[in-house]
């Protein structure tokens, strides 16, 4: 019997093992999860001189929507770093956020311009430039 005890539980009958037909990896965590805040000055020295390009703003109006994307900024470091809430929540009061921003834009933006801001992409390009020549070395390496 003893003999019996020891070769069931040597095979782990319910438990397939890694590298046997039917093995499913341990789920991945989903990174959205963690979400960082923001360097509200790198942001805006990204942001403000391409509005300003964009809209031809007069320097009184650029430091109206330089005020108002510190606050943007500063309110989403404040909701990133609450741990509190839920994500769903967090996620929530994000879009509510990016809401009220759009509706303070009214202040110096005509409604066409401010379809442009939201259409708008404030990606960083010099990260663009870094994946493209990792491409080409990599094609040149093949």
């Amino acid at each position: 019997f003893l003999f019996f005890s020891i070769q069931t539980f040597s095979q782990q009958l319910y438990n397939v093992q890694r590298g046997q037909r039917g093995y499913v990896p341990p789920p991945k965590y989903e990174a959205s999860a963690y979400i960082t805040t923001l360097d509200v000055y790198e942001e805006l020295n990204a942001v403000l001189p391409m509005c300003v390009e964009a809209f031809s703003l007069d320097e009184f109006e650029a430091q109206i929507l330089k005020g108002m994307l510190l606050k943007k900024f500063e309110s989403y470091n404040a909701v990133v770093s609450n741990t509190d809430n839920s994500k769903e929540a967090r996620q929530d009061q994000l879009k509510q956020l990016e809401i009220d921003f759009v509706k303070s834009l009214s202040i110096i933006l005509t409604p066409d311009e401010i379809t442009t801001y939201v259409d708008m992409d404030f990606s960083d390009k010099k990260k663009e430039n870094k994946k493209q020549r990792r491409k080409r070395k990599k094609n040149k390496n093949r």
